[in-house]
Formats: structure tokens, sequence, C-alpha cells
């Protein structure tokens, strides 16, 4: 089995001798990668490198009213919501079928996880990219079944009850990454999907 690179490393550990000749040579490149900022109840800030989710804990719908720019969006009934960083969008985003946003684009991308749409229910039913001049607003249902919702940040989970009010927005923090000039983004994609 050959080791295969993450979206982030254009190096492995063991190739400490590549990495001292590319840094001598100066042959590598600095990228800025957006982060999401974000707010549970007003109170607990946040950033996130890839990936903020909020999913129901039981087997029922989570029903969410969303804002953009304060204004009301939709009201989604599913099992939840993937908002994604472009370096996100190839990790869980990528799994609930989200676009792949190239990371020099500052923006983040809301993806549903199984809607109900329906006669009575409707939702956007795809994926949306907000630009770093757009705010994303959830308010959650006051229903029972909305109570405990799980939340999640770069795969860790928090541990919230009572959540009631998400605020997000592209953030104003960047993550420099080192890399080569001959492994873009896009080749890690090519690499790691076809």
């Amino acid at each position: 089995m050959t080791e295969q690179l993450g979206q982030y490393c254009d190096f492995h550990v063991h190739q400490l001798d590549e990495i001292i000749k590319a840094a001598s040579e100066e042959r590598w490149l600095v990228r800025r990668y957006p982060t999401i900022y974000g707010t549970v109840n007003n109170t607990k800030a946040f950033y996130v490198l890839n990936e903020f989710n909020i999913r129901s804990s039981i087997i029922r719908t989570l029903t969410m009213d969303l804002y953009i720019n304060d204004h009301h969006f939709e009201t989604f009934r599913g099992d939840g919501m993937v908002i994604s960083t472009p370096t996100g969008s190839t990790a869980y985003n990528k799994s609930v079928n989200g676009s792949i946003v190239d990371p020099l684009l500052p923006s983040m991308q809301v993806s549903e996880l199984a809607s109900l749409n329906n006669n009575r229910f409707r939702t956007l039913g795809s994926s949306f990219i907000l630009s770093p001049k757009r705010k994303l607003h959830i308010e959650i249902g006051s229903d029972e079944n909305n109570d405990f919702p799980l939340i999640g940040m770069d795969s860790e989970a928090l541990s919230i009850q009572h959540v009631h009010d998400i605020k997000l927005e592209v953030g104003d923090r960047f993550i420099n990454i080192i890399k080569l000039p001959d492994n873009s983004f896009w080749d890690k994609v090519k690499r790691n999907f076809l």
C-alpha cells in the first residue's frame, strides 16, 4: 500500500531531508486557507478549518430556520447541516454530495443532510456557497426533538445542551500552509479522488 498525503501535507515526516532541501532552495509557497468563525448561543466563539456540522441526536428530523444576512432563507427539516470551508469541501461535505471548492475562494458551503422534501415541507435540496460578505444564522426550533443536537467542529464533538442559536461567517483568520509549487490543491484532489 502506498502512503497518501492529505489535502494539507506536501511531505511525510520521514522526508526530513527533502523538507530541508526545499527550505534551503526556497522551493515552497505559503497558501492561506480560510476558516469559519462562529458562535453558539451568542457566547461560545470558535474557528474551524474544515467544517462545522449540526445533526439530530435522535432518529427524528431536526428543524432549523436559516437566515442569510438576517433575511429568512428557509426552514430546514432533516438530519442536519454541514457548513464547510473550501479545504473542508473535500471531506464530510463531499460525502454528502457537496461541491469541491477552490481554497483560493474565501467562502463557506452549506450542505444538507437528508432533508425532508414533500408537498408540505420544502428545502433548497442542494448545497450553496456563501461569500465573506454573507453571514449564516441558524435558529434551532423549540421542538423537544431539537433540545440536544450533536455539534461537531473539525471532527470534534461539542457538548452543548439546549442549542438554539448558531451564527457562522467566513473567518478573519487564515491557516498558513507551506506547500510545494508543483503540488496544488487540484493536484491533490486528482490524486485522492480520480
